[in-house]
C-alpha cells in the first residue's frame, strides 16, 4: 500500500519553539485545518492529548484534544481522526466510552486512538496524577489499552490489573468498526506494546537506516510472537518551496529565531528515560517531536525522493507539521501529495502490465 499522510493538530499553538510562534490556536482554527486536510485529501488528522503547552511552555494555552476530535469528527467526511490519551487524566472506561461516541455518532466509523506513556512530569501532577517510573508508564498504558479494547468488544467485561479493575463492564453501544490503536514511543516497552495491542507503532522522525532498525524490529516482534500485523506511522517536520534554496533559506531563519531560553527548558522537562528524546542534540528540539530530524526540507523532488526512502523501509503513515499548518497544508499537498500519489498510482500500472504480460 503507498505511503498515507496526515496532519498533526496544533494543539499548542504551533510546533516550533521560535521567539515569534504562532500562539493561542482556537479550537475553530483546528477544526477548519481538519476540514480542509480533509478536503484536499489527507488520510489521518492527529491529535495529541496535553493540559500544559508542551511546546512554548506551560504559561501558554492549548485546546483540548477531545473537544477538537469530536469537533472535527463531526464537520469531516473521509479524514480519519486520532485522539492521543495519556493515562492518568481519564479513566480507561470513559475513554472507551467517549471513542465509542465519536466512532459510531460524529465520524462514521473514522476514529482511531493514540495511547501515549507521558514524558512531563510537572504536567502529570499539576492535574493530580501521579508520577510513575517510564517502564511503570507503560506498564499502566499497557492494562489502559487492555480495558479499552475489552470494553469495545465484550459485553459484561472483567478485568483485574495492578492499575486498573473492571467487573461487569457495560458499553452498551460498542464502537464498529472497532477504532484502530496507535502506540507512540521508541523504547523496548512501547515497541512490544504496539507489537501485542497496537495497530500502528507511532515513532519521531529519524534517518531512513535508523528508522528501518525500529520498522523491521517491531513488525518481525507483532509477527513472531503475537501472530499480527502492524504498521508504522512517524511524526515529520516539513518545508516545501518551488526551489530547495527558497526551503533551506526558511530553515535557517527558523534556527536564527530559536528560543534558547524555551528549548532548554524542555530539555531539562522530558525525562531522561524517554529514548526518542535522547538520540539528538538539542538544536533538534526546536520541533517538539524532533521532526527536522527526517530532512523533509528543499523542492518537491527532493522531498518526495526522502518520502520514497522511507516508505522503502517500511513507514506506512507520515504524519506531518509545518511552520503555518493551514498555508503550508495546502502547499505540500500542492507540490509533493499530489505528484507522489501520481507516481504511485503510475508504479501500480507498471507492475501489473508487467504481471499479465
Amino acid at each position: 500500500m503507498p505511503l498515507q499522510f496526515g496532519i498533526w493538530s496544533p494543539v499548542c499553538g504551533g510546533w516550533l519553539r521560535v521567539v515569534n510562534h504562532e500562539a493561542n490556536l482556537s479550537t475553530q482554527d483546528l477544526v477548519k485545518l481538519a476540514v480542509q486536510a480533509d478536503e484536499l485529501g489527507y488520510d489521518f488528522y492527529y491529535i495529541p492529548e496535553h493540559y500544559l503547552n508542551a511546546v512554548h511552555g506551560p504559561n501558554y494555552n492549548v485546546a483540548d484534544a477531545w473537544i477538537t476530535a469530536a469537533l472535527a469528527s463531526l464537520n469531516t467526511k473521509n479524514i480519519k481522526i486520532v485522539a492521543a490519551v495519556q493515562p492518568g487524566f481519564k479513566l480507561p472506561a470513559v475513554v472507551a466510552n467517549l471513542s465509542a461516541n465519536i466512532q459510531n455518532q460524529l465520524s462514521n466509523g473514522r476514529f482511531a486512538l493514540s495511547g501515549i506513556a507521558g514524558w512531563w512530569k510537572l504536567e502529570v501532577e499539576s492535574y493530580g496524577d501521579i508520577w510513575l517510573p517510564h517502564s511503570d508508564r507503560y506498564a499502566r498504558l499497557e492494562e489502559y489499552i487492555d480495558v479499552i479494547k475489552g470494553l469495545w468488544t465484550v459485553g459484561g467485561f472483567n478485568y483485574v490489573g495492578k492499575y486498573y479493575t473492571i467487573k461487569g463492564g457495560i458499553l452498551a453501544d460498542q464502537p464498529t468498526p472497532t477504532p484502530p490503536i496507535f502506540i507512540a514511543g521508541e523504547s523496548d516497552r512501547a515497541i512490544n506494546l504496539a507489537a501485542r495491542l497496537g495497530d500502528y507503532l507511532f515513532i519521531n522522525a529519524d534517518e531512513p537506516e535508523k528508522t528501518a532498525a525500529l520498522v523491521q524490529k517491531v513488525k518481525r516482534l507483532a509477527s513472531d510472537r503475537y501472530g499480527r500485523q502492524i504498521k508504522v506511522a512517524m511524526s515529520a517536520f516539513a518545508i516545501v518551496r518551488e526551489h530547495t534554496a527558497q526551503a533551506e533559506a526558511r530553515l535557517e531563519a527558523i534556527y536564527r529565531s530559536a528560543d534558547w531560553q524555551q528549548i532548554e527548558y524542555f530539555q531539562e522537562q522530558i525525562d531522561p528515560n524517554v529514548v526518542a528524546h535522547n538520540k539528538l542534540d538539542i538544536s533538534q528540539t526546536i520541533e517538539a517531536n524532533l521532526g527536522l530530524s527526517a530532512q523533509l526540507v528543499g523542492d518537491r523532488y527532493t522531498v518526495i525522493n526522502r518520502l520514497k526512502e522511507y516508505e522503502a523501509v517500511g513507514v506506512d503513515l507520515i504524519v506531518l507539521k509545518f511552520e503555518s499548518m493551514l498555508e503550508d497544508t495546502i502547499r505540500f499537498h500542492k507540490l509533493v501529495i499530489s505528484e507522489y500519489r501520481q507516481q504511485s498510482s503510475l508504479n501500480c500500472v507498471h507492475v501489473e502490465n508487467r504481471s499479465s504480460v
